[in-house]
């Protein structure tokens, strides 16, 4: 039985679920595939892609948070946001490993397999940074960068152009951190949201989820941001050494604190 749960969303993309949480997204053109996100790690990623397709695949990260960017060290190459490096360089920490190592064991999760020492000690590969517009030409189809900072200064989403699709990770979605030591402001959040909204693309996919959105969202993600204040908002309990507020309206909520409010 396969670590991963792979689900065909349409002939040309695939959600990868990794069971701590979170989704990778494997785009497959004529010629080329595109992997968006690594997920902790934890099983090798490539044996389920060569199930799924035989084409060269390259690595997209969407930003550097753990949850999805720690099993890059299974591929010889990644590309990242130069914004994001330090943070890349903290989750692949061998603290942060040890960290996923303990939840795995508090959670059953682990593969029979599962070597800790070695899943700790592993070396990252090496790592491209991406630009603004930058453009993966997959045959068939394009996926350009697209800037999305906000949860992390270096985050990205990819706009797979013909399809008018957009995966967004965790840049946009109906709960979004903004509370981090990495994230920007508010206000630097809704002015990607609105630059994000200019876009030509009709749906977009999240990070936690594979469940397929409307471009409409978006505009509930600015309404929250823009409606979002310490008075109308309660204290959110996750890491509370950040002091973190959550705001919540219409399925849709936003954390953030005292700092990033700005």
């Amino acid at each position: 039985m396969s670590y991963y749960k792979v689900e065909e969303i349409y002939p040309w993309l695939y959600s990868i679920h990794d069971p701590m949480g979170v989704y990778c997204y494997l785009v497959i053109g004529e010629e080329k595939a595109l992997l968006l996100d690594t997920g902790y790690g934890v099983a090798s990623l490539m044996d389920i892609i060569r199930e799924i397709t035989d084409k060269p695949v390259t690595v997209i990260l969407s930003h550097g948070h753990i949850d999805h960017a720690n099993g890059a060290f299974q591929f010889e190459e990644a590309w990242l946001h130069q914004a994001d490096l330090d943070v890349f360089k903290l989750h692949t920490s061998k603290a942060f490993r040890e960290d996923t190592v303990n939840e795995l064991d508090k959670k059953n999760l682990a593969p029979a397999d599962f070597n800790a020492k070695e899943y700790v000690s592993k070396k990252c590969c090496h790592l491209n940074m991406l630009e603004t517009g930058q453009i993966f030409e997959l045959g068939d189809l394009s996926c350009e960068m697209v800037a999305m900072e906000g949860h992390t200064h270096g985050s990205i989403g990819l706009l797979i152009k013909e399809k008018h699709v957009l995966l967004a990770s965790d840049a946009s979605s109906r709960h979004v951190w903004l509370f981090l030591d990495e994230s920007t402001t508010t206000k630097s959040y809704i002015t990607m949201l609105k630059r994000t909204l200019t876009l030509e693309f009709d749906t977009f996919f999240t990070g936690h989820s594979n469940i397929e959105f409307p471009k409409a969202d978006f505009n509930k993600f600015i309404h929250v941001a823009e409606h979002a204040t310490l008075e109308n908002s309660k204290p959110y309990p996750t890491f509370p050494e950040l002091e973190g507020y959550i705001y919540e309206e219409n399925g849709v909520a936003l954390v953030f604190n005292k700092r990033t409010k700005g």
